[in-house]
């Protein structure tokens, strides 16, 4: 049995004792803010103990998750991790929420509430967090206590252990041939030099915009007309295959280059990465395009080599962006006409 009584502390606060005893085991106890969290941790201590589960000697040892955390972080496991960055930031979230729990009281019911808050609490930009963003949070948090158990053996079992929320399907925005020409027309009379070729790359090669942004001009094999990525998502280098319009547009480009800055699309007031945001909403406002992403350009790509007849494992090597096969597939949609460019329903092997 469990029982719950309110205690006033030295500082002249109070808190709610829990104390479980069960008949042959010994009693434990904790002290928590509100009445509510006493009797949840109560429920799943005896829960615990009865079925055998509970771990008397680690609920004695208080490792805190902001201990987890530091040991999590500071152990290399995140170093190779493909979304680090990403993971960092949920990690850091848990642990302003969760960092004071000892682990042993780092319930299913706690975390199931703690995702709930998550769910109904806006995000910095006062949006409200979408399914798929939860269960990113939560897999942080779930590999983090994977690591305190397998590794660690802070805890006997792993308590995220939580259904997840399910996901809208992905966007499936596609261009016709009509609004890419218009498009790329758009890109062409933009102010910002660099967006015809960054469109141009992105519709190509199904490169991310990261990717295309983050080029040097040392990875660009002018003689091989390829690309070499050294830092992709995926954690893979590869190499892209570059039609002979991009080649074209880059050797403009480095004709007007400042031998100073290693970037292709160079910033003109910085040595960083330059922003196409403005740039690229302007040039879909003049197109007359709704509802399209730059990463829909990917979607795009995939299409039209998937009805072009491009056979399965190259249309999974393109999705997934990893390291290409033998052969040089090169993705020509777009074709040059007495100065402007359209759609083509081809790939070119070479």
């Amino acid at each position: 049995m469990a029982s719950i009584y309110k205690r006033k502390n030295k500082d002249g606060t109070s808190c709610w004792r829990a104390v479980v005893r069960i008949k042959g085991y010994p009693s434990v106890s904790n002290h928590f803010d509100r009445k509510q969290e006493a009797d949840d941790w109560a429920q799943e201590i005896e829960r615990q103990i009865k079925a055998g589960k509970f771990k008397f000697d680690q609920h004695n040892t208080q490792h805190t998750y902001a201990d987890l955390i530091d040991h999590f972080t500071a152990s290399g496991a995140l170093e190779h991790h493909r979304s680090a960055e990403d993971t960092i930031r949920h990690l850091n979230y848990w642990k302003d929420r969760l960092g004071a729990y000892a682990l042993v009281h780092l319930t299913p019911e706690r975390l199931g509430k703690e995702r709930q808050l998550l769910m109904d609490t806006p995000s910095k930009n006062g949006q409200r967090r979408s399914p798929a963003t939860i269960n990113r949070y939560i897999a942080s948090l779930s590999s983090s206590l994977t690591y305190a158990y397998r590794q660690l053996r802070w805890i006997g079992e792993n308590p995220c252990n939580l259904i997840k929320l399910k996901e809208a399907n992905g966007r499936d925005r596609i261009l016709s041939e009509i609004e890419i020409s218009r498009l790329l027309v758009a890109c062409r009379q933009s102010r910002n030099k660099y967006l015809y070729c960054i469109v141009l790359l992105a519709f190509t090669t199904g490169m991310r915009q990261g990717e295309i942004l983050g080029l040097r001009w040392d990875q660009i094999d002018f003689g091989n007309q390829l690309a070499h990525l050294k830092v992709t998502k995926n954690g893979h280098p590869r190499s892209v295959p570059l039609v002979d319009p991009v080649i074209t547009e880059l050797h403009y480009l480095m004709q007007d280059r400042n031998s100073k800055k290693p970037l292709v699309f160079a910033s003109k007031t910085a040595f960083g990465e330059i922003d196409i945001k403005k740039a690229w909403q302007h040039a879909l406002k003049t197109a007359g395009i709704d509802d399209f992403k730059f990463h829909d350009i990917r979607h795009c790509f995939a299409t039209a080599a998937a009805r072009t007849g491009a056979s399965n494992l190259q249309k999974e090597e393109w999705a997934m962006m990893a390291s290409s096969s033998g052969f040089k597939w090169w993705y020509g949609p777009i074709c040059y006409l007495t100065g402007n460019w359209y759609m083509e329903k081809s790939l070119l092997r070479f």
